[in-house]
């Protein structure tokens, strides 16, 4: 029996929009990541409020996942893809944490989380932080 698995859209226009996602959050969102390590996913530390820099990154991310999913509030591209669990995460960052995210995103962060490969990955042990 093969295996394939499909991480981002089929159609050509939607996998160069998932992978233009993808680059836009590792390199445009840098405030809310260095403010809200993966620490807060892993390991359930909270942080202090977020800097006003972090804060107006916090605001053009909703205002981009807003966009991005007003025709589907379940997956990016209308079936799921890789660049899912990646906007998940990164509003994981924040829920996790206790700051606002709209209600809608966080309904969209948290179907995501459901994925049994995401949980696989969100529940493996992880060493103690020092």
């Amino acid at each position: 029996m093969k295996f394939f698995l499909v991480l981002y859209p089929a159609e050509p226009q939607n996998r160069a929009r998932a992978r233009q996602v993808q680059a836009w959050l590792r390199s445009d969102l840098t405030p809310i990541k260095q403010e809200r390590p993966t620490e807060v996913i892993f390991y359930g530390t909270t942080k202090p409020p977020l800097s006003k820099k972090a804060q107006t990154a916090a605001e053009k991310l909703f205002f981009a996942a807003e966009l991005l999913l007003s025709a589907n509030t379940e997956n990016l591209f209308g079936q799921w893809s890789i660049a899912d669990v990646d906007l998940a995460l990164i509003l994981h960052r924040l829920i996790l944490n206790g700051d606002p995210v709209p209600e809608n995103l966080i309904t969209y962060a948290k179907h995501q989380w459901q994925r049994p490969s995401v949980q696989l990955w969100v529940n493996q042990q992880r060493q103690p932080l020092h």
